[in-house]
């Protein structure tokens, strides 16, 4: 037996705050997602594979276009001239209770409902596989679903669909809360995951496994990738991650006694032809800084679309190191507030009491259970990141004020 593992397709991201890459780059971003989910309908085929597992969110938002509906089921025809079948089931972001497709997939494609179902597969082989699954109703599935998955049957396998997340015990379990414990007990031989869009495996026996998903949309989905391709080998299912990414997402670091613009513009050329690129990668560089800018091009980083012209004017090395960026962040190296206006301790006292993680995800909200937001608003730097930050803020604040009064 062999199959394709794969989630979070998330076509339709709108990919935002990009507007400083070059024009034909961009709409190359744009497309990335529809090009990494033709890259895991292409394995499919080309492995002949027994069917196709998509473990939620194939489409970014509820409401889908007609394009990326027309994408599918084109993709999903192929599989049926090719006698694949395909299990779909929705996730928080595509949920079944607001779709409004207006394209009715193959006779291969089955859709699982908002209640957990299982369909049992008779392959070439003549051996049988249970799939079990089910689609989010709505946005939020705050009930633990395992429950309802029956255990394994008289099938020779039997496959489990879930799009969820590890239970945490508190009030942020909204993606269909499980635990190890309880997927173990049901006896599968596969449970394939979507949610977290980074490949990871919970359990390898059996095999519990989140694909991650095929596309980075962001400077957040950093690494690698792709989906799995599943083979049968003894009384045991084995994956083995395949990429499938157009581009790559990097985030990088880098410090710098730059005081002017074109100093800068120099240094970070230097550093995007010192580290090329194996394929092309999106990057977000921090830069720290070891003396500030002039105040004059201070003025400039904050008013003009800086790094748009530092791409046009940059493109060769760029082009040449597959490398790009979406963000440059300039952090002071020296960040401590020295104004007249303001107590120096009181700032460093009250910095203490806000610049915490609990305040950043109190501050932030919901937007912390979004995967892609997730890594970076949990991160341990976050906190010292946005004080940095702040404290930036609040000099050139100071120093404008400053100068209005003089």
């Amino acid at each position: 037996m062999k199959f394709i593992h794969a989630a979070d397709l998330h076509l339709d991201s709108p990919f935002l705050g990009l507007t400083s890459l070059p024009a034909a780059l961009l709409t190359r971003v744009r497309q990335s997602t529809f090009t990494a989910a033709t890259r895991i309908f292409d394995k499919a085929i080309a492995e002949q594979v027994d069917f196709v597992l998509l473990a939620g969110d194939l489409f970014d938002r509820a409401e889908q276009s007609v394009a990326a509906q027309a994408y599918l089921f084109t993709q999903f025809d192929r599989l049926r001239a090719a006698q694949i079948p395909v299990f779909v089931s929705f996730g928080n972001h595509d949920y079944a209770g607001e779709q409004h497709q207006s394209v009715a997939y193959p006779e291969n494609v089955h859709v699982f409902g908002a209640e957990v179902g299982t369909t049992t597969l008779t392959l070439a082989s003549g051996e049988s596989v249970a799939v079990s699954g089910f689609s989010y109703p709505q946005r939020w599935v705050t009930a633990d679903p395992v429950p309802a998955f029956p255990v394994h049957g008289p099938a020779d396998w039997h496959v489990g669909m879930l799009h969820g997340a590890v239970a945490s015990g508190g009030a942020n379990d909204h993606y269909a809360p499980f635990t190890l414990a309880e997927l173990k007990a049901k006896r599968y031989d596969y449970w394939a995951l979507g949610h977290i869009h980074h490949a990871q495996a919970l359990a390898s026996q059996p095999p519990i496994l989140y694909a991650g998903n095929p596309q980075g949309r962001s400077q957040n989905e950093t690494g690698e990738k792709g989906a799995y391709l599943v083979t049968s080998q003894g009384q045991q299912l084995v994956p083995t991650f395949f990429p499938t990414a157009d581009l790559l997402w990097e985030t990088a670091t880098i410090a710098t006694q730059a005081t002017s613009l074109a100093a800068l513009g120099t240094d970070l050329a230097a550093w995007v032809t010192a580290h090329p690129a194996n394929q092309t990668t999106l990057t977000a560089v921090t830069v720290q800084q070891r003396t500030p800018l002039t105040a004059t091009d201070q003025v400039t980083w904050r008013t003009t679309d800086w790094l748009s012209l530092f791409q046009r004017t940059q493109r060769p090395a760029l082009t040449t190191a597959q490398r790009y960026l979406t963000r440059v962040t300039l952090v002071p190296a020296q960040t401590t507030l020295t104004v007249p206006q303001l107590d120096q301790q009181y700032w460093e006292t009250g910095a203490q009491t806000v610049f915490t993680a609990e305040n950043v995800q109190t501050l932030f909200g919901k937007l912390v259970q979004e995967p892609s937001l997730a890594d970076w608003l949990t991160a341990e730097a976050t906190p010292d990141r946005l004080q940095a930050l702040a404290t930036q803020r609040l000099q050139e604040l100071t120093k404008q004020e400053a100068h209005d009064v003089s």
